[in-house]
């Protein structure tokens, strides 16, 4: 059993005596007795133990930080897949916006303003010098006109479909095209 200055083991390992001072502090090398001296073989072993772990615990961060890396790309691109797939189902008409909704059911809320608003004038004419039975009927069978045009009011995609495209800009040619982003 070979026992060392730090000086030398310091030559050993191709070190500074600082640099050695500093494993000592860090609990690597342990030095024995006053001077202190070195165990050559035990501290070139606590030594490579030591670099063994350091190099170890390097490659489980750089593998934590490449696995994060991955993870977040993967997360990043289901993201953009998710996105993609909310954009073409709303291009396909499966999916609309909320803006387009409440535009579409705004005009259908001027639609109906607009028919219950016409009875009074259409009333009017056909209601003077009549019994209020008959104006009553007259009434009824108007509100039942103005219903029945309300009732062929369709769901039309393509109106949807026009509001997409306005709202985003494109041109009613590219959706054509099948490039909606080409306008």
């Amino acid at each position: 059993m070979e026992r060392v200055s730090a000086k030398e083991l310091a030559e050993v390992l191709g070190f500074s005596v600082q640099r050695i001072n500093q494993l000592k502090k860090e609990g690597v090398l342990t030095p024995e007795g006053s001077p202190a001296r070195y165990d050559l073989p035990a501290n070139v072993q606590s030594y490579v133990r030591h670099v063994r772990e350091s190099v170890s615990a390097r490659l489980a961060d750089d593998a934590d930080a490449e696995r994060r890396k991955l993870q977040a790309d993967a997360d990043y691109k289901a993201a953009k897949a998710r996105q993609e797939e909310i954009r073409l189902a709303e291009l396909e008409g499966r999916m609309h916006s909320a803006e387009d909704v409440e535009a579409a059911t705004t005009q259908l809320v001027y639609g109906v303003r607009s028919a219950l608003l016409a009875i009074p004038g259409r009333v009017s004419v056909d209601a003077a010098g009549r019994s209020a039975a008959e104006v009553s009927e007259i009434v009824r069978r108007e509100v039942c006109a103005a219903l029945e045009e309300l009732s062929q009011y369709r769901y039309d995609p393509r109106a949807y479909a026009a509001m997409v495209r306005e709202r985003k800009g494109w041109s009613t040619d590219d959706a054509e095209d099948g490039d909606p982003e080409a306008g």
